[in-house]
């Protein structure tokens, strides 16, 4: 046989063995749960697993619903579920959620996504960390976020709820108006953590293209091609780690790199003080004490994080909030008069803002009904034995607690469609499993941002409602769909409200 045509048999042998391989290796993985006899739905496909509808129509949230309501159907604590070709569990018992979150935490406590912070800083946030490397990370900044530099900050949000008031006031004049509540919430959020993480003035509000704008933009409307590569990051995490690779697109990476160094340079050789989170950042940048000083990079990772985390899920929440509050006007006059009754008409403080009892609990039900993360992801460390069961969650599998299929349960949430308020009251609350209502996470390694998205959320909808109301106009939807091609649940296409002023 001639040399060319041996190279050629082989190579059509080589790629045959490789593809039989592949085969193998996918039929291995999505028959993963069926082959140990655990709960699974036995209709994993190849490459798409239990997930084929949440990578075409519908949103991963609604998908983890189905299977959520399928496993409760059938009784059993836990379920098991192939994502895409990485095994996983969705979690369906309350007390079994205490368990991973609080109880046994130190088995859980990684959220099991790929970082590597030394090629890829912004990855070396406390969202990505694990180990020893985030608890010391998060004892660091837990004092950051306490309710006294909550109160620190106010002053800073407050002069941006004032330019968001003046808006609507320009745009309202002396008659009502439709407006598109999704471009101004967001605008508004941009600017308070611009402000807050940047110490930027974006004045988004006016200007819609201003550069942090636009590269906010960006960060949630990756491509499809870049969505795979952060799967096979994360599927293949030591080999990525070996490589070096990364998952922060350049052009994102430099622009924040950028941005907070040169933050920080002004601010230190001008000696800037401002009330905001980049200067509490500098100062452990700055400790004495070694324990608590933190890099450039380090301060590049949060202040990304913050940025990220913040603007998006506040904003998401307001437009919710502000939808069904325009469809339940009894509430939404419920809810103005309170916010008058305790804020007046003078100026907003730090008090009488978290004190509006009944914003609470329409801020809770918004969140009960439109939780921003749908789903609460750990990675067990360890083979995990289930209490009561004879089931076990092997080491290394994603363990989902689908944040979204709890909210909207019968068995906690009656008529889970319908927007009630009163499901917060003290009595409705110590009557449900604390388990069962998780917006912000629970136990150690929950949302260190909660007590600031919830302050600059009622500063927002507080500034809205004191001065003006909204109702449905000619182009609201009569309900909010989720964009099926969105990582976080935010409504598809515009939400367009009436605004009326007093």
């Amino acid at each position: 046989m001639p040399l060319c045509e041996c190279f050629l048999a082989a190579g059509i042998t080589a790629a045959l063995a490789l593809v039989i391989g592949l085969w193998l290796f996918l039929d291995k993985r999505r028959r993963f749960w069926e082959d140990r006899n655990f709960p699974c739905t036995g209709r994993a496909l190849m490459l798409f697993g239990d997930y084929k509808q949440a990578s075409r129509t519908e949103h991963m949230q609604e998908t983890n619903r189905r299977l959520y309501q399928e496993f409760k159907a059938r009784g059993v604590p836990i379920g098991g579920t192939i994502f895409y070709v990485v095994r996983t569990v969705i979690v369906i018992d309350p007390e079994l959620i205490k368990a991973i979150m609080v109880k046994d935490f130190a088995n859980f406590h990684s959220r099991g996504l790929y970082h590597n912070p030394e090629v890829d800083p912004l990855s070396g946030s406390l969202f990505f960390l694990e180990g020893q490397a985030w608890r010391q990370l998060r004892a660091k900044l837990t004092p950051t976020f306490t309710s006294g530099k909550m109160k620190m900050m106010f002053e800073t949000i407050l002069g941006v709820a004032d330019e968001l008031g003046d808006y609507f006031r320009e745009k309202t004049s002396d008659r009502s108006v439709e407006m598109e509540m999704k471009d101004v919430m967001s605008a508004f959020t941009v600017d308070v953590i611009g402000t807050c993480a940047f110490g930027i003035d974006c004045n988004s509000l006016r200007d819609g293209n201003n550069e942090i704008r636009e590269v906010s933009r960006k960060i949630f409307k990756q491509s499809p091609l870049h969505m795979m590569w952060v799967i096979f990051l994360n599927m293949f995490r030591g080999l990525a780690k070996t490589l070096k690779l990364k998952e922060t697109p350049a052009d994102l990476e430099k622009f924040y790199m950028d941005l907070v160094r040169n933050t920080v340079e002004y601010r230190e050789k001008n000696k800037v003080q401002r009330n905001d989170f980049m200067n509490l950042l500098i100062q452990l940048k700055n400790s004495e004490n070694p324990e608590e000083r933190v890099t450039m990079n380090e301060i590049t990772a949060q202040a990304f994080l913050f940025f990220v985390a913040g603007f998006e899920s506040s904003s998401t929440t307001m437009v919710h909030c502000l939808f069904e509050l325009a469809m339940n006007q009894d509430i939404q006059e419920k809810l103005r008069a309170e916010i008058k009754r305790v804020c007046g008409d003078g100026k907003l403080t730090y008090e009488t803002a978290s004190s509006v009892e009944y914003l609470n609990m329409v801020i809770d039900e918004t969140l009960r009904k439109y939780p921003v993360a749908d789903l609460i992801m750990r990675t067990a460390a360890n083979d995990y034995k289930i209490e009561g069961s004879d089931l076990t969650i092997p080491e290394k599998t994603l363990v989902l607690i689908p944040t979204y299929a709890i909210h909207h349960d019968e068995e906690y949430y009656p008529e889970p469609e319908r927007f009630d308020p009163e499901r917060f009251n003290a009595t409705n609350r110590a009557n449900r499993h604390p388990y069962v209502y998780l917006p912000f996470g629970e136990g150690p390694r929950n949302c260190i941002g909660m007590r600031f998205g919830q302050m600059q959320t009622r500063v927002g909808l507080i500034t809205v409602l004191r001065k003006f109301r909204v109702v449905p106009g000619p182009n609201t939807p009569a309900r909010l769909e989720v964009d099926p091609k969105s990582g976080l649940a935010v409504p598809k296409g515009g939400v367009l409200l009436q605004v009326e002023r007093n």
